[in-house]
C-alpha cells in the first residue's frame, strides 16, 4: 500500500524515475508530472454536443441528471484511451496510461515529492489546489462505460473520511477513480489514474434524493482536504427553506419572500466540460430552498454533476460558506446553448453523515492555525 506522504501531485515537478515494464528495466529518464489539461476548444465542442443531445432527448424540457458518458471519440479528443482499454484494469496504485493503452504502474519512489514542504495529495482540484476535496475530477469506470463527475463535500473525521457526490454517478460497490495527474516521459505520456475509494450509501432517487458517499481507502485518508478550492469552506450547513419569490398564476401576482438570507449567492467548484474544466470557480443565484433540494441559476456543464456548492453568506450573520448541497440536475431548456441554465441538487442536510468543516481561507494547502 502507498503511504500518503509519498504521493506527488504538483505542477511541473520533475522526478527522476526508473520505469519497469513486465519485469524488465527501462533506462533512467525524467518523468514530468503536472495537471491533466485538455484543449479548451475541444472541451467546448464536447459540451455543445452534449447539450444538443439533451435537447433532442427532452424537447419538452424538464429536469434531467447532469450525466456525461464520453464516447470513445470524445475520450480520444481529450487524450484518453478508449473505454474498453480504461476498463481493462484497475488502478490500485497511481498508473500512467498512454493513448495506446499501455499502462505503467508508478512506485512510491517514482511518485515521491522532491524537497517541497507540501503535503502529498492524490488528485488535482484546480490550479494549485491539491487533494481529494470538493470539486476534484471523478471518473467512474464500470464495464465499458466511462462516467465523468466531480466530488462534493467531505464527511466524517480525520482517518475515517468519506466524500460525497451524486448518487447517479455510481452505485453501491462501484470503484471511484481520479485523474491524479498528467505524466510525460518521451514515448510514455498520458493521464495518471488512481482508484481511491468505494461507493457506499448511494441514492439515485431524482432531484432532492440523489447523493452518495465514497469510502476513501485507508491508504489515502491523509490526502483528504475538506476545504473547497478558491471559495473556502464549507463551515456548517445552510438550513433555511423557502422560495425567493412565489408566483400566483391565477392573478399574475408575485410575492417576494422578505427573508434576505434566502436570496443567497451559490458558489461552487467543479470539473464541467468547457465551463469549468481544469477546476473553475463559479457563482449562481439561488431560486428555491426545499427541504431536500435546492435550485439556482448560473453556468454549468456536464461533468459538474456531483460537485459541491456552498452559500456565500449563510443563514445568519457571520455564517459564511455554509454547505448548500450536491449539484445533480439541470433543467433542459434552449438557454443551455448560451452556457446558462437552472440547476438543482440535493441539500447537504439530506446526506447521512457528519459534515467535515473546511477552512474559511481559500488556500491550496491547509495552514495550521487558520479558521
Amino acid at each position: 500500500m502507498l503511504r500518503a506522504g509519498r504521493l506527488l501531485l504538483i505542477l511541473t515537478t520533475a522526478l527522476a524515475v526508473v520505469l519497469s515494464s513486465a519485469g524488465s528495466a527501462v533506462a533512467e529518464e525524467s518523468l514530468t508530472v503536472s495537471e491533466f489539461k485538455v484543449d479548451y476548444d475541444t472541451l467546448c465542442r464536447i459540451r455543445d454536443q452534449w447539450i444538443e443531445q439533451q435537447l433532442q432527448k427532452r424537447p419538452e424540457g424538464g429536469w434531467a441528471p447532469i450525466e456525461f458518458h464520453p464516447t470513445d471519440q470524445q475520450l480520444a479528443a481529450m487524450g484518453l484511451p478508449p473505454a474498453e482499454v480504461l476498463a481493462s484494469r484497475r488502478y490500485d496504485v497511481p498508473t500512467l496510461v498512454t493513448r495506446s493503452g499501455r499502462a505503467v504502474r508508478l512506485s512510491p519512489d517514482e511518485f515521491q515529492a522532491a524537497a517541497l514542504p507540501l503535503p502529498a495529495l492524490a488528485t488535482y482540484g484546480g490550479a494549485g489546489c491539491l487533494g481529494i476535496r470538493p470539486g476534484a475530477w471523478l471518473l467512474l469506470i464500470s464495464g465499458n462505460s466511462i462516467g465523468w463527475c466531480s466530488l462534493a463535500h467531505v464527511y466524517g473525521s480525520p482517518g475515517s473520511y468519506n466524500i460525497s457526490t451524486a448518487g447517479h454517478c455510481g452505485k453501491n460497490g462501484d470503484t471511484a477513480t481520479v485523474i491524479a495527474a498528467f505524466g510525460n516521459r518521451g514515448d510514455l505520456a498520458g493521464p495518471v489514474l488512481l482508484d481511491f475509494g468505494t461507493f457506499t450509501n448511494s441514492h439515485d432517487g431524482g432531484l432532492g434524493n440523489d447523493w452518495a458517499l465514497i469510502d476513501i481507502h485507508p491508504a489515502y485518508q491523509s490526502l483528504v482536504s475538506p476545504t473547497m478550492c478558491f471559495w473556502g469552506g464549507p463551515r456548517g450547513m445552510y438550513t433555511k427553506t423557502g422560495g425567493i419569490a412565489t408566483v400566483n398564476w391565477n392573478n399574475g401576482s408575485v410575492t417576494i419572500n422578505p427573508d434576505p438570507f434566502l436570496a443567497q449567492a451559490v458558489v461552487h467548484y467543479g470539473h464541467g466540460v468547457g465551463v469549468g474544466t481544469g477546476g473553475t470557480p463559479r457563482a449562481g443565484t439561488s431560486i428555491h430552498w426545499g427541504n431536500s433540494h435546492f435550485m439556482f441559476f448560473g453556468a454549468i456543464s456536464p461533468g459538474d454533476s456531483g460537485s459541491g456548492a456552498n452559500t456565500l453568506t449563510g443563514d445568519s450573520v457571520g455564517s459564511n460558506m455554509e454547505a448548500a448541497g450536491i449539484m445533480t440536475h439541470l433543467y433542459i431548456d434552449p438557454l443551455m446553448r448560451q452556457g446558462f441554465g437552472i440547476m438543482g441538487g440535493t441539500r447537504a442536510t439530506a446526506v447521512s453523515g457528519t459534515l467535515a468543516n473546511g477552512q474559511i481561507v481559500p488556500y491550496p494547502v491547509p495552514i495550521s492555525g487558520l479558521p
